[in-house]
């Protein structure tokens, strides 16, 4: 009789389980990051039609806002991550050029200090991502909405201007090949009508225009 079998199965069976925990434990993630709906946003935007002005306008594009993934956590949703931060140095990039004297781009606030070659500083921050699915609207497009914090400073440092700005877009057709190709328009129109906003009404910011009345 042959002592030994019972440990060996024994010990096979306790080297087993774990591993198997283990290949079950990868098979979800697998599964799980496979069932993901991954966008990193990209899109152009057209040069507005407005009158430059002689401001020299700096933009900081902090981690904060060119880091900003969202991220689904709902689980009665489907999951996303959505670069929506990286494509907004070329949105203000392509916005501004046209009405500004001269756009430039910062990495913080403090890189503008004591350059008398700046007159304004803008800090555009995400406060607030949101969307509804084509499963929500009854209709096979997305809807965006973003919510920015926009706050000006002049070259000392000092807060000149701090406003909340909503953008709104919906994807354009019903015939788009993919989520992710849909939900990247809709991202591209919400960027589009903050643009609009923007060139309309940045220098209509009370404490903006009694700043540039005041000769800077």
């Amino acid at each position: 009789m042959n002592v030994l079998l019972p440990i060996i199965q024994s010990t096979s069976a306790t080297l087993i389980a774990p591993l198997r925990r283990a290949w079950l434990l990868f098979s979800a993630v697998i599964v799980l990051s496979g069932c993901t709906n991954s966008l990193v946003v990209v899109g152009d935007f057209p040069q507005p039609l407005a009158a430059k002005t002689d401001i020299t306008m700096a933009v900081v594009y902090d981690k904060a806002l060119t880091e900003y993934v969202y991220k689904e956590e709902s689980e009665s949703r489907a999951r996303w991550l959505i670069d929506v931060g990286n494509i907004h140095k070329k949105f203000f990039g392509q916005v501004f050029q046209p009405l500004f004297a001269q756009s430039q781009a910062l990495k913080s606030l403090q890189a503008a200090e004591g350059n008398s070659e700046i007159d304004l500083i803008l800090v555009p921050k995400i406060n607030e991502f949101q969307y509804s699915s084509p499963k929500e609207t009854r209709i096979n497009v997305y809807e965006v909405w973003i919510k920015y914090n926009m706050q000006v400073y002049n070259t000392d440092g000092e807060l000149i201007a701090d406003w909340i700005m909503s953008a709104y877009g919906k994807t354009p057709t019903a015939f788009l090949k993919s989520k992710e190709e849909a939900m990247n328009q809709a991202v591209i129109v919400a960027l589009r009508d903050l643009g609009a906003s923007l060139t309309s009404g940045f220098t209509k910011v009370p404490e903006i225009r009694a700043f540039l009345e005041g000769g800077n």
